[in-house]
């Protein structure tokens, strides 16, 4: 029995050593395993490190080379500058200082400005340095497959002062013939009848300042053509925008509601327009619209004393038989017996002006300090059918009624020429000294003897200027008409036969227009 459990013991221990040894086998064989897959990763690692130094290396000799070397796809001022040296491009521009010159345009503006006439100098190596901060290399990966424009930097100076003097007396001599620049305003609109905004303009005249800016980035940047742009131009101080134009354009148009028909006898006789007012609007610093008394008074004497003052003013118009008439303007000696309109114009203003201020649109008769019969044509005549036609050349007096009938005519002798006693031309009025009788005729008093040069009695006084001229009767004369008048004629009256002055006085009144013409 002992045997037999003894044997079981030995039995039992072999295999368990046996089995031990088993495991222990199998335990080898699993720590070979890893061993290898440590080492794959040693190498995987290892791979990784070499391709970012590599790619590391690559982008710090990219940034190193692109720190003095342009990118592929270069241009600088529009030339190819690709893979250049930037201190090779700074040599090349700076190799032609001594020399330099840069042309100055504009809208009719050229100036050639010399490197050496402003003492311009140039730092290459600054030069340089702008350029390629401009590409910026750091960041080479993402712009090495794009273009790129170079903008040339500032890499030169000079002697500012030197380039105002130069630049500023071209510019001053420019300017003198240049459309300078205009502010907005206001101004009154034909079409739209009323005052609006007027833009403001530019025009062509440089800015003295802008422009020495301008050429000195040119000549800082070595530029050799400059050109002038609108930044360079004089500038308008009020633009269209400003706020107060408008206001001020409402205020203009206050006066912009008024249409005035003027008459004359009440006849037509022309309209205030809005046109009109506006040219007698004055605009003050401020835009202020205020009616200007002294361009008021202008237009009343071009427009309206111009056109219908008759009153010892040259007439023309054709007379019932058909000869064109012109009557000479009535002498300064004889104006307060001159027949005819006289304007009264202060009262007119006053009226044109209260009428425009309060939007009036209703008629205004002219106001006048003398009358005539009719409104004047377009030659003046202001009388209406009825008058007395005294011809000096023809020596023949006509008188025509109110239907414009010839009534009445006669020979007649006027003023003495070779005397100087001419009858006085132009437009008069028979006057109320009028009379018939026993009239007395006197000369004036001679010096030498203080007594009338003539005495003379008449039937029939019909007197137009004064009482010194007038149609009468001359018993005294045998003829009348031809050339009498040149060496025997009257003192200035005009004289007819005694037949007739009787028929004229029957037909005429006091009132009658009297024209005395060649």
């Amino acid at each position: 029995m002992a045997n037999r459990f003894g044997g079981g013991k030995a039995v039992k221990g072999k295999h368990a050593a046996g089995a031990h040894a088993a495991g222990q086998a199998f335990a080898d064989q699993g720590d070979g395993g890893d061993a290898q897959k440590g080492s794959a990763g040693k190498v995987a690692l290892i791979v990784a490190g070499v391709i970012v130094g590599l790619v590391a290396l690559v982008y710090l000799l990219g940034a190193l080379a692109f720190s003095f070397v342009f990118m592929p796809g270069t241009t600088l001022d529009g030339a190819d500058v690709s893979l250049k040296f930037a201190s090779e491009v700074a040599a090349d521009k700076a190799s032609g200082i001594s020399a330099f010159q840069s042309q100055v345009v504009g809208d009719n503006f050229s100036l050639t400005v010399r490197g050496q006439d402003v003492d311009l100098a140039f730092d290459k190596d600054a030069y340089a340095g702008a350029l390629i901060a401009q590409q910026h290399a750091f960041a080479w990966p993402l712009h090495i497959s794009e273009h790129h424009e170079l903008q040339g930097s500032d890499g030169a100076t000079f002697d500012s002062d030197k380039l105002t003097e130069l630049l500023g007396s071209a510019i001053d001599e420019y300017n003198a013939s240049a459309t300078q620049p205009t502010n907005a305003t206001i101004a009154f609109d034909d079409k739209a009848q009323q005052y609006v905004v007027v833009p403001e303009n530019v025009g062509t005249a440089l800015d003295r300042d802008a422009t020495i800016e301008a050429v000195g980035e040119g000549l800082r940047g070595l530029s050799r053509r400059i050109v002038l742009d609108d930044t360079c131009l004089s500038q308008p101080t009020v633009t269209s925008d400003d706020a107060s134009l408008a206001t001020a354009a409402q205020n203009a148009n206050r006066f912009m509601t008024a249409d005035i028909p003027l008459t004359l006898n009440g006849q037509a006789a022309g309209e205030v327009t809005r046109a009109q007012i506006s040219s007698w609007i004055t605009l003050d610093e401020n835009l202020n619209a205020t009616l200007d008394d002294a361009k008021l008074g202008e237009w009343l004497k071009s427009e309206v004393a111009a056109k219908y003052d008759t009153r010892g003013a040259a007439r023309t118009y054709t007379r019932p038989d058909g000869k064109a008439v012109t009557v000479d303007a009535t002498g300064s000696n004889h104006w307060d017996d001159a027949y005819g309109w006289v304007t009264d114009e202060e009262a007119l203003a006053t009226a044109l002006k209260q009428a425009v201020e309060a939007g009036s649109t209703s008629a205004i008769e002219i106001p006048t300090k003398s009358t005539a019969q009719a409104a004047p044509d377009a030659g003046l005549k202001d009388w209406g059918n009825r008058y007395i036609d005294i011809d000096l050349a023809e020596q023949h007096v006509r008188m025509y009624d109110d239907s414009g009938a010839l009534v009445w005519e006669s020979d007649c002798v006027t003023g003495d020429h070779a005397q100087g006693h001419d009858t006085p031309v132009g437009v008069y009025t028979l006057n109320g000294y009028r009379a018939s009788g026993n009239v007395e005729l006197r000369g004036t008093i001679d010096p030498a003897t203080n007594e009338p040069e003539y005495i003379s009695h008449v039937g029939y006084w019909m007197p137009f200027i004064g009482n010194s001229w007038a149609l009468h009767d001359a018993n005294w004369r045998s003829r009348f008409g031809g050339d009498i008048y040149q060496y025997a004629g009257s003192h200035g009256c005009v004289n007819l036969p005694a037949d007739k002055a009787k028929e004229l006085f029957g037909l005429c009144k006091v009132g009658d227009v009297v024209v005395v013409h060649n």
